[in-house]
């Protein structure tokens, strides 16, 4: 299986363009909850780790889930729009961030102690790691012609056209 360059190489440099971004919607969508019942918040954001802390709402399930929640559904916007989401990098990175957050806010939520742990930080981004070349591989593959697949009249004459130049 061969990798199609051209989207690995976009894929990634999207990838890494955007983990800020959606790191801080990711904080934000911690603070929604929070501000809208009259607690004041803050955020710091980093590459690898970033965090929102509320006055009022710290330990709410609301609160834990929210972050990522709202990182999973921005990343899910663009898969609906037919031309931007026609483009596999697109598809790559989008569905990867979504995952990844979605991933985060139920850490977050139900296994609370385990992501404020020291260990969890290399243990999820591994993971949200993982979660991206699973999706590369997934869409990036380059579609080979197989002696045993069959095609069409149309498609041989493309083949043909595209060789004998």
């Amino acid at each position: 299986m061969q990798l199609n360059p051209t989207v690995l190489k976009r894929s990634t440099i999207m990838l890494i363009a955007f983990i800020l971004p959606f790191n801080a919607l990711h904080e934000i969508g911690h603070l929604i909850p929070c501000v809208a019942s009259g607690g004041e918040g803050t955020f710091v954001v980093g590459i690898i780790a970033s965090q929102a802390t509320c006055t009022i709402l710290q330990n709410s399930l609301v609160f834990a889930f929210a972050g990522g929640l709202l990182a999973t559904l921005v990343a899910l916007m663009p898969l609906t729009i037919k031309r931007i989401s026609k483009y596999p990098s697109v598809r790559i990175v989008f569905i990867s961030f979504a995952i990844g957050h979605l991933m985060t806010a139920i850490l977050e939520t139900f296994a609370r102690e385990f992501y404020m742990s020291d260990i969890a930080t290399p243990i999820v981004s591994f993971a949200t790691f993982g979660i991206y070349i699973g999706v590369l591989v997934f869409f990036c593959r380059k579609e080979k012609l197989r002696k045993d697949q069959w095609i069409t009249s149309e498609e041989a004459g493309e083949l043909l056209k595209r060789n004998v130049k």
